[in-house]
């Protein structure tokens, strides 16, 4: 009896001692990562801008709550394929802003319009990207034609405050929302962050209309206008 007493004293008694760095071990490496943590979405690797994110792209991490940034994205399927905003850095917390593209879908009322490239004062600018908000100043053919024979001089808005131009129908097509911007391949353009490096040479441009600016578009459209895309 007294055998079997000493046997369960003594396991008893290592028991407790090496439950102590146990309990340490599964709070350090267990418990205490998970504790005030939660599960966000990072970018894996570089993503540029008009990208459709794959998994390769995305990761999850645990990340402090007070690390957590605003409108960030805490699962995955919220986050794939769907298209960028904005270049994301790898390591970036992937949040709703970057993945905003409701505005860039027509709402009720609004229509997604092509503008014709005989209507268009020029090349469309080399960094426009889908999301951006563009103007249209309306140039009369004939002037149109004129600055494009002048090599050298840059039609300001002050040259076109010069010309008989309707500025209170113009102020009207402004602030319009970029849907597609695609290459002379019909793909979509992105770039980098700083749009220095394109992946091609804007080709077509499709913007957001309401009824006012669709009907604005056409009527000086196939009046002879022609319309200068400027944009900030």
């Amino acid at each position: 009896m007294n055998f079997w007493y000493k046997c369960v004293y003594y396991v008893l008694v290592v028991g407790l001692c090496l439950s102590g760095p146990a309990l340490l071990i599964v709070w350090k490496w267990g418990i205490e990562p998970r504790w005030g943590t939660v599960d966000v979405i990072q970018a894996a690797r570089t993503v540029d801008r008009g990208a459709r994110l794959s998994e390769a792209d995305l990761k999850t991490v645990k990340v402090k709550k007070e690390l957590l940034v605003g409108g960030a994205v805490v699962r995955l399927s919220d986050a794939l394929q769907q298209e960028t905003t904005r270049a994301i850095r790898a390591n970036e917390q992937i949040t709703d802003a970057m993945l905003n593209t409701e505005h860039l879908l027509p709402a009720p009322g609004q229509w997604n319009m092509p503008l014709p490239a005989e209507w268009m004062f020029g090349k469309p600018p080399g960094s426009l990207l889908r999301g951006d908000r563009i103007s249209l100043l309306l140039v009369q053919k004939e002037e149109a034609k004129k600055a494009d024979d002048k090599s050298g001089q840059e039609l300001t808005r002050e040259k076109l405050e010069q010309l008989n131009i309707p500025f209170e129908e113009e102020k009207k097509l402004q602030e319009m929302v970029v849907s597609y911007a695609k290459g002379t391949n019909n793909q979509e353009v992105s770039s980098s962050d700083d749009r220095k490096k394109t992946t091609g040479v804007v080709n077509t441009v499709e913007i957001i209309v309401n009824e006012e600016q669709k009907e604005l578009i056409r009527k000086y459209g196939t009046k002879g206008y022609r319309f200068l895309i400027v944009y900030r």
